[in-house]
């Protein structure tokens, strides 16, 4: 190892023939060189930060031993700089998860293309939640959605009585499933979803299951025409954009 590698993965190894270190040394090479090994060393100083580094680190290890020797190549520093100094602090599993596999992308000669500098910037922007969301799209093109609308009898007018409704809270483990509508839009804002408001699919299974879910049969039983003239259902969905496509490719394993 270099001097510079020798120095910095000392600051997380004590043992630097661990296999951790070892295959650590070999992708950050050029990272390791461009590091600043004096401001590693001071945030180091805390154990706290050092430890959860370190398993950090050793996530990434993981995920690179899953490589094959002869595809595994070095990462830009444009990449692993800014990665390794987010993943000193990140504590949140689902958070670290996304820099490490996005790490690890950059790590093989066969995904590298799909380490784009922006997605570090836009895992900072997420949440424990979106992070779910994003793993339950891995292999889906779209989430639907309804808007379940009331007409009133007095005028041409209505209301919108549920807005954007998924099955997001029944298919994805969320810790607050309150705010499953905030968590699209920032996936929207983000550029990785895009809301195709106005249009649908011919695939009707999800819709169905909205419907069911917030009982549009027994509601429209029950208010109409006594309370409204009518209720309908507008139907649509959240399209996974080719740059978010790229997003999950890269960050998602």
């Amino acid at each position: 190892m270099l001097k510079e590698e020798k120095g910095l993965l000392a600051l997380v190894y004590k043992d630097l023939l661990r296999p951790s270190a070892q295959v650590i040394g070999g992708s950050l090479k050029a990272v390791l060189e461009f590091a600043s090994t004096p401001f590693m060393a001071l945030q180091l100083q805390n154990d706290k930060l050092k430890l959860n580094l370190k398993k950090r680190l050793d996530e990434y290890a993981q995920k690179l031993e899953a490589i094959p020797e002869d595809k595994r190549c070095e990462v830009h520093p444009q990449i692993g700089l800014p990665i390794i100094e987010k993943l000193t602090y990140t504590t949140c599993d689902e958070i670290a998860d996304l820099f490490t596999s996005l790490l690890a992308s950059a790590s093989s000669i066969d995904t590298a293309n799909t380490a784009h500098p922006a997605f570090i910037s836009m895992i900072e922007r997420m949440s424990p939640d979106e992070a779910r969301i994003l793993e339950y799209l891995k292999d889906k093109e779209d989430i639907q959605y309804c808007d379940i609308n009331v007409y009133s009898n007095q005028n041409s007018g209505y209301d919108t009585l549920f807005e954007h409704v998924t099955m997001i809270e029944e298919d994805v483990a969320l810790i607050y499933p309150e705010n499953t509508n905030a968590y699209l839009a920032n996936l929207v804002s983000l550029g990785i979803l895009c809301d195709k408001k106005g249009t649908f699919r011919m695939d009707k299974n999800q819709y169905n299951r909205i419907k069911g879910k917030y009982q549009v049969e027994e509601l429209t039983a029950s208010l109409v025409p006594e309370s409204f003239k009518s209720i309908k259902v507008e139907e649509s969905y959240y399209q996974v954009t080719p740059f978010g496509r790229l997003f999950i490719q890269a960050c998602i394993k």
